[in-house]
């Protein structure tokens, strides 16, 4: 039972996380991101979006645990949200690497 309020906060920091990363321009802070390569606006709007995105499928997914909690499919719910971390990350540094890079040209 504890777990599942764990999940809980765990969501409601990843969705007020994601939300402060896109409001205030945070995109320096994503690790492995060079900022003289990468626009800051882009990755922090696009890690900020993925960020909140993964914070609403925990909450999501320890809402489903709560009224699934005397069933077997605590182990299925408990992988899909280690998956769905992979997903997300393996999601922002692909769309980084793809849509903000910064075009530096040598005129």
């Amino acid at each position: 039972m504890v777990n599942i309020y764990i999940e809980l906060m765990v969501g409601l920091l990843g969705v007020i996380l994601g939300f402060i990363t896109m409001k205030y321009k945070l995109g320096y802070l994503v690790s492995g991101v060079n900022i003289k390569k990468y626009d800051n606006d882009k990755v922090a709007s696009m890690a900020g979006s993925h960020v909140m995105l993964y914070g609403l499928i925990l909450i999501f997914l320890s809402g489903v645990n709560y009224i699934l909690l005397d069933s077997n499919a605590t182990n299925i719910i408990n992988i899909t949200m280690l998956m769905s971390t992979f997903a997300i990350v393996i999601g922002i540094y692909y769309k980084i690497n793809k849509y903000a890079k910064v075009d530096i040209s040598n005129d």
